[in-house]
């Protein structure tokens, strides 16, 4: 899985780590201890590779499935944002951002595919997506953009791929709390603001993305494909209140 480290990413590796799958856990930069965090609970290999580009996504497919032997789910989840005033962007954050967040998931994806044979259990991909993929953020173009491409990426996967028996769906999660969303979160009061418009309260947790990915990896997921499930504390489906914040 990409991008598995920290965040989002770490804990979808360490729900499927605790249902016993055997991982490969990718960073582009060297192993920060979550090898020896993952290691402890299943066999895991850990390869840095650089997911925004085609070599390092083809690449990491390919260690992985010599390492394990065989590959049964993707999970595509290396992603960034860097949100910028509109009249600021330019060609630099528009290509950083899309290489990651769509190029990458594309061409391991590929990988992947190619890799599957008759021998494969219930073969899948899973995508990250977010939110963001529906609802518009302000001042946040090029990643809104980018997680809109992975949500029709998904789609357009799961129809081509359904005739060869494998799944394509996605993960959107809402407001979580990790290394990359940190910062933000803790300017003035911004994270009182956030809470007050989230229907169930709270911001999430990494830990809440982890075992949908895993159900979604699993037999009593065969007949879901193509799609996207958003875990984001019921963000989407909040209409615009008449009553004060509290």
């Amino acid at each position: 899985m990409t991008g598995s480290t920290h965040g989002i990413g770490f804990a979808i590796a360490e729900a499927f780590a605790r249902s016993g799958a055997r991982l490969v856990i990718n960073s582009h930069l060297p192993d920060n201890g979550a090898l020896a965090k993952l290691g402890a609970l299943t066999e895991c290999h850990f390869v840095e590779a650089d997911l925004s580009t085609v070599e390092g996504a083809r690449g990491l497919v390919e260690q992985a499935t010599s390492l394990l032997g065989r590959l049964d789910t993707l999970v595509n989840n290396a992603g960034t944002f860097c949100d910028v005033d509109f009249d600021d962007l330019d060609e630099t954050v528009f290509e950083r951002t899309f290489n990651l967040n769509v190029r990458g998931y594309l061409f391991a994806s590929q990988a992947f595919v190619k890799a599957v044979t008759p021998k494969h259990v219930n073969p899948s991909i899973i995508c990250v997506g977010s939110t963001n993929s529906l609802a518009a953020e302000k001042n946040s173009v090029i990643y809104d953009t980018s997680k809109g491409a992975v949500l029709m990426m998904i789609r357009s996967m799961a129809v081509t791929l359904a005739r060869r028996g494998i799944r394509v769906n996605g993960i959107g999660p809402g407001i979580v709390e990790t290394p990359l969303t940190q910062a933000g979160l803790g300017t003035g009061n911004t994270r009182s603001i956030l809470r007050a418009q989230i229907p169930l309260g709270r911001i999430g947790e990494p830990d809440d993305i982890g075992e949908a990915a895993v159900f979604l990896a699993s037999p009593g997921a065969r007949y879901i494909t193509g799609q996207m499930l958003y875990i984001d504390g019921g963000i989407l489906a909040n209409q615009m209140s008449w009553e004060e914040l509290q």
